[in-house]
């Protein structure tokens, strides 16, 4: 599963909220979403903190996703997941991230090791550098360049935005990813909206162009 959660600015200005609190409410409710996922079986989920692009916002913005970021990861995902059967894993530039956010993610590595539920999150990500970086393991490998990406393909891509994009959101896997963009933002949704889509989505038959 991909998971977008966008429009948080555009929440905080809506309910007169500052935007630091609207993004740490919205962490929260990525976690809600994610223990949903989790109670449905979901093995793996990536979640888009942060593209590459967007780290040209002002500073204030940045800060926001980097406060909630780092309250994600050291109370959040700690406090509500087994270390035993989750694993937690950062994709994307570590060198254009902040030094505490980059060592939070860290420790999260190191301490998150499950195999029955993982959580990818993507910051500093862009598609292109991705590619590359598949491009050279498959050369040191000796694999075809699919196998070599270390986010597998995607079956549904949920974004809590209309807007239908993907916004640059791990392309190659998402190929043939159920797409749905929500009406209702991110903060005000609740897990029995997640209970739909997934019920919903399992509905759906999955081809894959067959």
């Amino acid at each position: 599963m991909g998971l977008i959660p966008d429009g948080l600015r555009r929440w905080a200005d809506a309910n007169g909220v500052a935007l630091a609190e609207a993004y740490r409410r919205g962490a929260e409710k990525v976690v809600d979403i994610l223990l949903a996922l989790e109670r449905h079986e979901v093995q793996t989920v990536s979640v888009y903190n942060l593209s590459r692009a967007n780290l040209g916002r002002r500073d204030d913005e940045l800060e926001a996703v980097y406060s909630a970021s780092m309250h994600f990861f050291t109370s959040l995902i700690p406090a509500n997941f087994d270390s035993a059967t989750c694993r937690v894993k950062l994709h994307g530039d570590r060198t254009l991230l902040p030094a505490d956010y980059v060592a939070a993610a860290a420790e999260l590595e190191k301490t998150m090791t499950g195999g029955a539920f993982c959580i990818n999150v993507l910051a500093a990500y862009d598609a292109g550098d991705e590619l590359r970086a598949a491009y050279r393991r498959a050369q040191r490998d000796g694999c075809d360049i699919t196998d070599a990406f270390e986010i597998g393909d995607v079956d549904l891509v949920i974004r809590t935005t209309a807007e239908p994009l993907l916004s640059g959101f791990l392309p190659m896997q998402c190929q043939y990813a159920q797409l749905v963009f929500l009406t209702t933002p991110l903060n005000d949704l609740e897990p029995g909206d997640v209970d739909g889509l997934v019920a919903e989505y399992r509905r759906f038959p999955q081809r894959r162009g067959r």
